[in-house]
């Protein structure tokens, strides 16, 4: 069930407000129409879960995204993750197929993960594993080498050749 939330003051929803004659009221939805599943949705996970959940769930998120970058960096894999971030971007896989299978975000040479709350530290050893496996083959002979991704992502989080060095300190 797709769905977005957008969460503002109260001040700032006037802003959005239109007038629908056929209801005589004021909407406030930003695509002016919504299924009324999703608010249910919504209103009742957050209600089961409560603050503490939600927070539980938020930990748990970052130390998963954090313990995944570490993974990528420690294997010599560009990498970068804000502060505070769940998306770990990465440099993107050579092959097609891993990318489909693993359900990766690509743009030019990078590739992120959106560590979401069902995402355990068993998936993402998996991930890693098979990552390192796969680069080990693409990258085998030298014919290839890791792109530079120092623009993107900054010199101290790219490993490429030039700026490798710069993850061991």
């Amino acid at each position: 069930m797709p769905c977005g939330v957008h969460i503002t003051r109260k001040e700032y929803v006037a802003l959005l407000a239109q007038n629908v004659e056929y209801i005589a009221t004021l909407d406030t939805t930003i695509s002016g129409s919504r299924s009324g599943h999703t608010p249910i949705f919504i209103w009742y996970g957050l209600n089961i879960k409560g603050y503490k959940g939600i927070r539980q769930d938020v930990r748990k998120c970052l130390m998963n995204a954090q313990y995944l970058r570490d993974g990528l960096r420690n294997a010599g894999i560009s990498t970068m993750l804000n502060e505070m971030s769940i998306v770990v971007v990465f440099e993107r896989p050579l092959d097609d197929e891993f990318i489909k299978h693993w359900q990766l975000s690509c743009v030019g040479n990078m590739a992120h993960v959106v560590v979401m709350p069902h995402v355990t530290i068993k998936m993402l050893d998996d991930f890693l594993h098979d990552l390192v496996l796969k680069r080990n083959i693409w990258y085998e002979y030298g014919e290839v080498q890791p792109p530079c991704l120092a623009k993107e992502i900054g010199v101290f989080n790219c490993s490429c050749l030039d700026h490798g060095k710069g993850l061991m300190n």
